[in-house]
């Protein structure tokens, strides 16, 4: 602090307060001396006092009347250079009084000096946001200041100076609206003051700008309206946004000063075309787990009821919205696919902020303009944020170009006025990113409104549905994403347009477009595999991993990423031996790293490479190290690994992230493409992985074993068709992996880790495990018993569930003391705290008294101990009472449990037989009182588990009356039809006719209602359910029929009667559908013969039962 000049400011404040103070003021040496210390460098140096400070603005701000306006004016600048420039501390009440004055001031001046006092206005709330705190009212109430002052209705200001104004109170309003938000306290302002600020600015905006008026004022005025707009949507999202003009506000100042436009904006209105809305799913019922699974191959299914049921209808959604989530590309950069988040907050800048880098008014203009755009994206980009994805997809019409002719789609007048238009040709690198952000936030997630496009099979016609018009906007923005790949410079840019890419790539239905989208967007995107800028780098693998995981698969994919010319000879096998990492092949060689890194993109890497070599049989002999895409090359060279011809040559890797993402990639390609792109070279690529599993990083560790648990899940999944890798590969590839997945699970900290090493070991599969050395199978197993009490939760769970995966095996399973370690840490499992950990120790549950079943089967497996299955099936028991996702498992277990249940158990255990008791009406709780529909079906499928114990019938009594009359009640009435179908299912499991006793003609009659009931279902909720449902009912009904004695011919007769026609049509519908060798075919012509070949009447009323049930088996074919 400058002592001289503290001292001049502490006499000049000493004489100006003396003066003050005096009744009736000299009014000139005031203003002489107000003026004096105006010109006092505040800025450049600390000259103030705090006590000089307090003291001088308290006299002011009591002695200076509003009135008094010029006097006033040059006092609030001096007021406001004290406050805001000095190291002054200022408590909240202090400055309270400070805005009071202004805010008298503001009341009372001309509109001459009003700018003047805005402007102090504005910097004071700039400096301390919770000044205006107490002013909410008086400033932007229903008769505020700020709002009088925007409203034209309410003031009358010279056009010279109403722009100056209006940015001005803009300002002010910003840090009004900031300071509420920021405070703890409840906001003061309110809902409808927040209105009638939107209001107000959207009707300023709408009013568009004359050539009269300064631009160069109009530009700051828009960027601060619409950056207030922005402020008050972003932090409310449930105040009520107008869209309609609020799009046409953002488009408008989004392509302002880019293409000629009309001079104020104009409405848009959504478009009439839409989808059905989401079903809001239940996340406490989502699916747990982290196992990646293959998709069903569900979507032609989807696309064909599309055309049945109709628009408004929710459920259809859920299944495409399950379609899209279940395997699409995950990046390893967490968030990338997010658009950038919306501000909100903004450094105001002021004209010298722009000055320094400006020369010319012509320049500001065009700069300010710029910061039009990218304020106007970001007001869209809130929007996207805030609302609905389902509101937001009306207005994409508006927004995104749709023209049929997607090679010249910016050339009509109404391609211009997209965001695309402006991505692509905004002379403002900021300004297309900002642009890009807001597309990047459209298609992020849009699959389920996507998978409607396609194209036109016909060249041309008159009338464009809807389905197409979202094609040709697909294949427009393919387009332009393609040309902003190609030609733009700025790494902002295209890292923006990548992530775009990515987006679009993952929403796309490629299965119903043209072929070409794929390899244009490839051939664009590859370049930057090989950029020298990291992030670059891996924004281009993220997109090529999204284009490895379409789904449904389509061919264009594997020909986009083949090499670009055909090698003269392509190993298709690197498996029948071993590569050794040896001296004669191995070469490290680093420079020939960092030249590649030198250049923008390396050719090489997209060409296949000639194999031959002078000598042709040498080159017969020795296997090629050679892939058939080069995203596997690149992948492999960022983990340190170049294969030319016959070497493996090493080179320094990649920066982590690049190294994280190609391991993503490897998982992209190994679950969806591991037969066509790694099966030859499967391993190669377990030797690089077993190398990698040793990586210090221990992200790069997950990845790698990521890797590996996907690529032993998809041998499995392949040979399932019989189309996996030979045997000996698959053993030698794990006998190479185990080692090193071992030392992992044992050194490392790491939970995630350990947890993902578990899941390597549970998807080793049943033929490679069985073959593996026999040090290496009590390996695993020994690992896996150990996690089960790891310290990490995640870990345990993760074993567990490893157990249960390996109990299956036969080899395992007939061991009996490998299954009793099983059960015994399955039981410590389901005793923890933990709900994940239970989770899967329910599954695991399952999956060990699925194993204990099959064994039953065996006639020389061994069984476990009676006390071992008591405890089982006490937890089962009071598992049903747990978590809906742990009673989902928990009852399959109790269904195959109670199966097991043998008479010379309930004698050697008494207990047995109150428990069994117990988990009978624990399962029937659970199939007819859970809110929860898949504890409901698993819990019926569970009682069919249980009717298949035939001593449960002869062992009990009692439990059949109250399992019988429920079931026929869930078969017939239940709204979900998969309940249905399983409790019809398992109506059928007893297989002898004493077993239902007194239930079988109510069965019966149960199962003709049924019929008759489903073939009337009406609810498009369950209608993909309905031909199951009614085949399902047809079998249990056959399977009856094959039971019937004489005497329950004359029982049967009054519900025959009733539900003749019925039964008959759709008998016929089922077995014209059915071809005959199907299971549910062969049952229904057993029944067919047995009523008809095997069973006699005895009297006229049998005679006309049985005709009738001979009637119903006659189809015309």
């Amino acid at each position: 602090m400058n002592n001289d000049h503290t001292q001049t400011f502490s006499v000049l404040c000493g004489e100006l307060c003396n003066l003050l103070y005096i009744k009736e003021y000299d009014k000139e040496k005031v203003n002489g001396l107000i003026d004096e210390l105006n010109a006092k460098p505040y800025k450049l140096e600390l000259c103030v006092r705090k006590h000089d400070a307090t003291t001088l603005i308290t006299a002011l701000c009591l002695n200076v009347k509003p009135v008094d306006e010029f006097l006033a004016a040059k006092t609030s600048h001096l007021i406001n250079s004290i406050v805001t420039k000095q190291n002054v501390q200022f408590g909240p009440d202090y400055l309270w009084k400070v805005m009071s004055w202004h805010v008298e001031c503001l009341k009372k001046c001309s509109e001459i000096v009003l700018p003047d006092i805005l402007h102090s206005t504005q910097c004071i709330l700039q400096f301390n946001v919770a000044a205006g705190s107490k002013f909410i009212e008086d400033l932007i109430g229903s008769r505020g200041i700020l709002f009088k002052l925007l409203d034209e209705n309410k003031s009358v200001l010279t056009t010279q100076n109403s722009f100056q104004i209006h940015l001005l109170a803009l300002k002010c309003i910003i840090y009004l609206i900031t300071s509420t938000e920021d405070s703890k306290s409840e906001s003061n302002i309110t809902a409808d003051m927040k209105i009638q600020i939107s209001e107000i600015i959207i009707k300023f905006l709408m009013k568009g700008y004359s050539k009269s008026q300064d631009e160069f004022l109009y530009c700051k005025v828009v960027i601060s309206a619409l950056r207030v707009l922005s402020q008050l949507y972003f932090n409310d999202p449930n105040i009520s946004i107008p869209l309609p003009e609020i799009m046409g506000i953002s488009r408008y100042f989004i392509l302002y000063g880019l293409v000629v436009q009309g001079s104020r904006p104009d409405k848009i209105m959504p478009a009439q075309q839409t989808i059905a809305m989401p079903s809001v799913v239940n996340n406490a019922n989502a699916k747990g787990g982290k196992k990646q699974k293959l998709r069903k191959q569900r979507n032609n299914a989807i696309e064909s009821l599309k055309k049945e049921i109709p628009v408004s209808d929710r459920s259809l959604m859920k299944d495409v919205d399950n379609f899209e989530n279940n395997s699409a590309y995950k990046p390893a950069s967490r968030n990338y696919l997010e658009a950038q988040k919306a501000k909100n907050e903004w450094a105001l800048t002021s004209d010298s902020d722009m000055s320094d880098v400006e020369n010319s008014r012509e320049v500001k203009l065009i700069a300010l303009k710029s910061r039009v755009r990218q304020s106007a994206s970001n007001l869209l980009l809130v929007l996207v944020k805030v609302k609905e994805k389902r509101e937001i997809f009306g207005y994409w019409w508006a927004l995104l170009p749709d023209c049929p002719d997607a090679s010249n789609w910016s050339v009509g007048e109404s391609a211009k006025k997209t965001l695309a238009y402006c991505a692509a040709t905004d002379p403002m690198a900021s300004s297309r990113a900002s642009v890009l952000s807001v597309i990047l936030a459209l298609l992020s997630g849009s699959k389920m409104y996507l998978s409607q496009a396609e194209t036109s099979k016909k060249e041309s016609t008159s009338f464009i549905p809807f389905s197409e018009s979202l094609g040709y906007m697909i294949i427009c923005m393919h387009k332009v994403l393609h040309s902003i790949l190609e030609s733009e410079r700025s790494h902002a840019v295209i890292i923006v347009a990548l992530k775009c890419c990515a987006a679009l790539v993952q929403a796309t239905p490629y299965h119903k477009m043209k072929e070409g989208l794929i390899t244009e967007l490839v051939m664009a995107t590859r370049k930057f595999l090989v950029h020298r800028d990291v992030t670059l780098q891996v924004g281009a693998l993220i997109t090529m991993g999204c284009v490895l995981s379409v789904d449904p698969k389509v061919d264009e994919v594997i020909k986009a990423i083949e090499k670009d010319s055909v090698p003269s000879k392509i190993s298709t096998s690197m498996s029948s031996s071993k590569v050794a990492f040896s001296n004669d092949t191995l070469k490290f060689d680093v420079e020939e790293c960092d030249d590649f890194e030198e250049g923008y993109s390396d050719d090489e890497m997209f060409t296949a490479v000639d194999n031959k070599t002078e000598n042709s049989k040498e080159a017969d002999t020795i296997e090629s190290l050679c892939f058939r895409s080069w995203i596997l090359d690149i992948c492999f060279k960022n983990l340190g690994w170049i294969f030319k011809g016959n070497e493996i040559v090493r080179c320094k890797p990649s920066a982590i992230p690049i190294v994280l993402e190609s391991l993503q990639v490897l998982s992209a390609v190994s679950f969806h493409h591991l037969q066509d792109l790694l099966q030859p070279n499967i391993l190669l690529l377990s030797d690089i992985l077993s190398e990698m599993l040793q990586h210090e990083h221990q992200d790069v560790v997950l990845q790698s074993a990521k890797v590996i648990s996907i690529i032993g899940d998809g041998i499995q999944k392949l040979d399932q068709v019989d189309q996996s890798p030979p045997l000996s590969q698959c053993v030698k590839m794990w006998s190479n992996l185990i080692i090193p997945l071992s030392n992992v699970l044992q050194c490392h900290e790491n939970t995630p880790v350990k947890a993902m090493v578990c899941d390597c070991i549970a998807n080793i599969g049943e033929r490679s495990f069985k073959e593996l050395p026999r040090h290496l199978q009590l390996l695993c197993c020994t690992l896996l018993i150990g996690s089960c009490s790891d310290v990490e939760a995640m870990v345990r769970a993760a074993a567990v569930r490893g157990l249960a995966m390996l109990v299956m095996y036969r080899t395992l399973r007939e061991d009996i003391g490998f299954v009793s370690d099983c059960g015994e840490n399955i039981l410590r499992a389901l005793a923890e705290p933990t709900l994940v950990v239970r989770i899967k120790g329910a599954w695991a549950l399952g999956n060990l008294s699925d194993a204990l079943v099959l064994n039953m089967e065996e006639p020389d497996s061994e069984e476990i101990d009676d006390d071992l299955l008591v405890r089982l099936l006490e937890v089962s028991v009071q598992c049903a009472l747990d978590n809906d996702k742990v009673k989902m498992s928990a009852t399959r277990g109790l269904g195959n449990l109670l199966r097991l249940i043998k008479n010379e158990k309930l004698l050697r255990n008494t207990e047995i037989k109150t428990l069994c008791e117990s988990a009978i009406m624990k399962l029937l709780d659970c199939a007819c009182k859970v809110n929860n529909m898949k504890v409901r079906w698993n819990a019926c499928y569970a009682m069919g588990n249980v009717m298949k114990n035939e001593q449960l019938f002869t062992c009990f009594s009692g439990w059949q009356d109250k399992v019988f009359p429920s079931f026929c009640t869930l078969s017939q009435d239940c709204k979900n039809l998969k309940v249905r179908i399983t409790a019809a299912t398992a109506l059928r499991a007893p297989t002898a006719r004493a077993h239902y006793g007194t239930h079988y003609v109510p069965v019966w009659r149960a199962m003709l209602t049924a019929m008759e009931n489903a073939a009337h279902v009406d609810d498009y909720n369950e209608y993909k359910h309905k031909d199951n449902l009614i085949e399902q009912l047809c079998v249990t009904l056959a399977h009856l029929c094959c039971l019937l004695t004489q005497a329950d011919l004359s029982e049967i007769l009054d519900p025959l009667v009733f539900h003749y026609e019925s039964a008959k049509s759709l008998f016929t519908q089922v077995c014209h559908k059915l071809p005959p060798e199907n299971a549910s075919c062969l049952k229904i012509l057993q029944a067919a013969k047995y009523v008809t070949v095997d069973l006699t009447a005895a009297n006229d009323t049998q005679m006309q039962t049985l005709s009738m049930l001979q009637d119903i088996f006659i189809w015309d074919m």
